[in-house]
């Protein structure tokens, strides 16, 4: 049994205020207080619907007061702990049905994520904050959840929890307020450890101020699934006004199943930033300082844990960046795979008629990929050429269309975003890529006007034809190969009115000191390329957000 806390004396107690911009308030420590805030509102409104914020926040004998800059915890003449453990209660719950972990702060009063959203939000808490085992409880075995997309029936496998750390941690803030520091396990600050053991200095103690907010940081940072890297990633919101940000907060939380994943961190903190510009757009108002990412995945020299893998640090983005985010969010969206069950004999997979099937969510490498440059500052194409990603233990090339025989990580349906991202590209970048276009559509006619009456034929030379330029230029390691590769690309096609016209344009992209760009601009408008007529992509390659996993 765990010992009791002993309250220090209520006169030897002043109230406790939690300053945004202390010395030692971290970028995740302003995300608790954050988190603080929205959970105080929350409460607020929901003891008190129609309540003006801010506004002081009843907490059994005592209350809590937010402003701008900093909260207000006092004590109403009583044990610190009494008011603490009514806040920890009210803030950090358990959802009846299905038993997954509820955050009020986290979302609009009286408007709780669906509950297949809620266990993928839950899912993510547990690849952050929670990947100890024994910062949770479970409840019973896991339960089988059944909800429609686009009127099909999936089910979800749902682990029940009767508790966490977090409901308990007031005792925590209780002791530092009682012995001036506080030692707390990962599960207060993912990633941060102590660096070198018996070493006090390095170790990481918290003030009763930062305690608190280390407890609530879950409420404030926002947790995601990241697939690809079998791990998850967390954005620390730092809010510059703790009022605004706590009215901000409920809109970030994910509400559809596809948005609770991203494709890594520069993924999650561009998301981020994309949402808080259409509230400053609404509001008028800065809420935000800055934001950190991070993701957390097994490592091989730790394999007992999830580490820091990687760290994003963003203040403000330009709205250029923002734009081409926008564009390659919307048309490169996470899906829901569909994993048919097996017919009786397991050979094959049965009809979907047969029930609720099970799902996964599925992003996309290339959306990786282009966040990745854009969170850097990089055009999104830089190193088109040598991207790769391990799939199925296989490194796996951007450029390259996947078939199960070959090394390719993008799948057809990628192709319309790999489109409407060339609208992002410089005048000479987007010329370049026309003139590779334009010759690609003339080598492909002549090899159908060679091949006519043997479709067969026609399109085996067409597969080889796309294999013979993409190795062409992938495989250009020198300034005089990728030349050589375009012009004889550009001299097989014969005329082309794109270089004719603006071959002043693309002439810098030709230079010794931007080769690079010009491989991966040849791959992109080779990746890009979309045919008509017979040579057009076909139908399958059209998905919605729901579709069969291959």
């Amino acid at each position: 049994m765990a010992k009791a806390v002993k309250s220090p004396a209520v006169m030897d107690v002043p109230e406790l205020v939690v300053r945004l911009h202390a010395p030692g308030m971290t970028p995740l420590l302003r995300a608790g207080a954050g988190g603080l805030a929205s959970s105080l509102r929350s409460l607020l409104l929901r003891e008190t619907p129609g309540a003006t914020w801010p506004a002081p926040v009843p907490l059994g004998p005592g209350s809590a007061t937010a402003e701008p800059t900093s909260i207000r915890l006092s004590w109403g003449g009583k044990p610190p702990a009494e008011t603490l453990e009514v806040l920890f209660r009210e803030s950090f719950r358990i959802r009846e049905s299905p038993g997954v972990i509820d955050l009020p702060g986290a979302y609009a009063p009286g408007a709780p994520p669906r509950p297949e959203v809620a266990a993928a939000l839950q899912d993510a808490l547990k690849l952050t904050f929670l990947q100890h085992g024994k910062s949770t409880t479970k409840e019973g075995v896991p339960k089988v959840l059944t909800f429609s997309v686009d009127e099909r029936e999936l089910r979800l496998e749902v682990q029940g929890y009767s508790g966490f750390v977090h409901q308990g941690a007031w005792k925590d803030v209780v002791e530092a307020l009682t012995r001036g520091t506080v030692t707390l396990a990962g599960w207060a600050y993912p990633g941060a450890a102590e660096r070198h053991i018996g070493l006090r200095v390095t170790k990481m103690e918290y003030s009763a101020a930062e305690a608190l907010c280390a407890c609530f940081a879950p409420v404030g940072c926002l947790s995601y699934k990241v697939p690809q890297a079998r791990g998850g990633a967390l954005v620390a919101l730092a809010p510059s006004d703790l009022v605004r940000f706590a009215e901000l907060r409920p809109s970030l939380t994910p509400q559809r199943l596809e948005e609770a994943s991203v494709a890594g961190a520069s993924d999650a903190v561009l998301a981020v930033q994309l949402a808080l510009r259409m509230e400053s757009r609404r509001r008028q108002h800065r809420v935000l300082d800055t934001a950190e990412a991070f993701t957390l995945r097994t490592l091989p020299w730790a394999s007992q844990q999830k580490s820091r893998s990687g760290v994003l640090h963003s203040s403000t983005v330009p709205e250029a960046v923002l734009d081409r985010y926008e564009t390659a969010a919307r048309e490169l969206p996470n899906r829901l795979r569909v994993l048919l069950p097996k017919d009786k004999g397991g050979k094959g997979k049965a009809s979907a008629s047969q029930g609720p099937a099970g799902f996964f969510v599925a992003s996309s490498a290339l959306r990786a990929f282009i966040t990745e440059n854009l969170a850097a500052g990089q055009p999104w194409f830089k190193d088109f050429a040598t991207a790769a990603v391990t799939l199925d233990n296989k490194r796996r090339f951007i450029h390259h269309y996947r078939a199960q025989d070959n090394l390719g990580a993008l799948f057809p349906e990628e192709r319309k975003g790999l489109i409407a991202m060339l609208k992002h590209l410089e005048d000479a970048e987007q010329t370049l890529v026309e003139s590779v276009h334009v010759a690609l559509r003339q080598r492909f006619g002549a090899i159908a006007e060679e091949s006519r009456g043997n479709p067969v034929a026609r399109k085996n030379r067409w597969n080889a034809e796309r294999d013979r330029w993409r190795l062409a230029f992938s495989g250009a390691k020198t300034f005089e190969q990728v030349r050589a590769a375009l012009a004889d690309l550009w001299s097989r096609a014969g005329g082309n009115r794109a270089l004719q016209e603006r071959w002043k344009q693309v002439l810098p992209l030709l230079r010794q000191e931007h080769w690079r760009a010009a491989r991966d601009l040849a791959l992109v408008a080779l990746a890009s390329y979309q045919g008509q007529g017979i040579e057009a992509p076909e139908a399958a390659d059209e998905e919605g957000p729901l579709s069969e996993a291959q």
